[in-house]
């Protein structure tokens, strides 16, 4: 039974979703099947061509990018994209946001979708994105599944992130999870009480393949193993993590626990899918619709194997182009083709969004974007930061949007007591700027108390695998 559904699933139920949606993501994964084996100059070819055709629908369609061309000089009908790419200068969130406010859509009559992203940052941002755009993530992701034998309709378990007052699916997402063989965990609910249901609700899923935060992952299977909880995992033939910095410790427990790969993937909601990692190991650029650049302090790109700044430039949304957009993660290009044979580039992340975890009044974990997604959402917030002592006190640090009024400090707080229950100290800080740290990097929450978790749990001996 469990084959029949993934069948009709796969070639009829997410064929059909995609369809209404207005979203070609199966003739996309067509073609990505095909243009994953192409050479480095095809691949190059073809970057090229929707590299002009994106400049020259920014010449005709955005008065911001004609004024940037007409400064540099350059005619997007011909000359050189990659020349007109390199002299265009860097955009980093907060230019993103005064041009999302500013810039027209574009789309050529495609579907238009509005998105937020906070994430790690703190520094939100709203944007528009295409279903072309929303395709090419989508397919990029079904390949990079491929790669380990999992096919789409295949039944998937998300260890992911559901806001506070949202734990519960709604009707329509309860409906889809069904017809596409999709089963949703919390990742914020996740504690010494609750795991052994969800092994339980795994176990009867019987799950293809899991997709989390590393974190979360690694903290499901520290937790389950401490509590002999084991898991079933015959079906199981990869777990795909993103959304933080795979280190070689989280990557041990969950091969340890799971028995399977463990697969990385690198990207965001506002650059998009960006890279994953094939099942020999590489960490592929996704070429097709995505330029990556590795850049240094001043701005310059630098060659392979040079660690700076990843820098995007997104080849299918129309919507709010992200042009040479600053990540604001480290990583680096290797020159070295993978051994699979595919002709994507590869990269690595070196440093990035390790999102930390908050220490609730009951001692248990919680993943940060818990909180994050409460506050990003609050009007008047400009800038956020939450510092977590050692004693489990917390403070949020918050800037003050311009020309909006302040949020109120007691719906800031429901935030906290609903992520972290009673804590003995909870307050609002209004702030003109919050600092960075000495890499320059802006960390979005930072968490004594996690830290002191996480020192005590090393101490310990390594849990028992399933």
């Amino acid at each position: 039974m469990t084959g029949i559904r993934a069948s009709l699933a796969g070639s009829i139920f997410y064929p059909l979703q995609e369809r209404i949606l207005g979203r070609p993501t199966f003739r996309v994964l067509a073609e990505l099947e095909a243009s994953q084996w192409f050479s480095a100059d095809q691949l190059r070819a073809l970057r090229s061509r929707k590299l002009r055709a994106l400049f020259e629908q920014l010449d005709r369609c955005s008065a911001f990018h004609r004024a940037r061309f007409a400064t540099l000089g350059v005619d997007p009908r011909v000359d050189d994209p990659w020349k007109i790419l390199r002299a265009l200068p860097l955009m980093d969130r907060s230019a993103m946001r005064r041009l999302v406010d500013t810039s027209p859509v574009v789309g050529d009559g495609q579907r238009i979708k509005r998105m937020s992203t906070g994430g790690s940052t703190g520094e939100p941002l709203t944007f528009l994105v295409t279903s072309m755009r929303e395709a090419y993530d989508k397919a990029s992701r079904m390949r990079a599944h491929r790669w380990f034998g999992v096919e789409p309709g295949q039944r998937e378990v998300y260890l992911w992130g559901v806001s506070i007052g949202t734990q519960r699916q709604d009707m329509w997402r309860s409906v889809r999870d069904v017809f596409v063989n999709d089963l949703l965990l919390s990742a914020f609910d996740l504690s010494p009480s609750s795991v052994r249901g969800y092994v339980d609700r795994i176990n009867r899923y019987q799950p293809v393949c899991l997709f989390g935060y590393p974190s979360s992952v690694a903290t499901l299977c520290e937790l389950a193993s401490q509590q002999d909880a084991a898991l079933k995992s015959d079906h199981l033939k990869a777990v795909f993590v993103t959304g933080e910095v795979l280190d070689e410790q989280r990557r041990g427990v969950i091969e340890g626990f799971f028995g399977v790969s463990v697969a990385d993937g690198y990207g965001g909601r506002d650059s998009g899918f960006c890279a994953h990692q094939c099942d020999h190991g590489s960490m592929h650029v996704m070429d097709e619709h995505i330029i990556m650049e590795i850049v240094d302090d001043e701005g310059h790109p630098v060659p392979p194997g040079q660690a700076g700044e990843i820098v995007i430039t997104n080849l299918d949304n129309l919507a709010t182009p992200f042009v040479r957009y600053r990540t604001g993660d480290m990583g680096q290009l290797s020159a070295s083709p993978c051994s699979c044979g595919r002709g994507l580039g590869t990269m690595s992340v070196v440093a990035g969004r390790r999102t930390d975890h908050l220490v609730a009044a009951d001692g248990s974990l919680r993943h940060a974007l818990s909180l994050i997604y409460h506050l990003r959402e609050l009007t008047g917030v400009g800038e956020f930061q939450v510092y977590q002592r050692a004693d489990r006190s917390v403070e949020v640090k918050i800037v003050p949007a311009d020309g909006v009024s302040r949020p109120p400090a007691d719906t800031v707080l429901s935030g906290v007591h609903a992520c972290l229950g009673d804590i003995p100290d909870a307050r609002v800080q209004l702030v003109n700027k919050i600092e960075r740290a000495a890499s320059g990097k802006f960390r979005h929450v930072i968490s004594e108390a996690a830290a002191d978790v996480a020192s005590s749990a090393s101490a310990k001996p390594a849990p028992a695998t399933a």
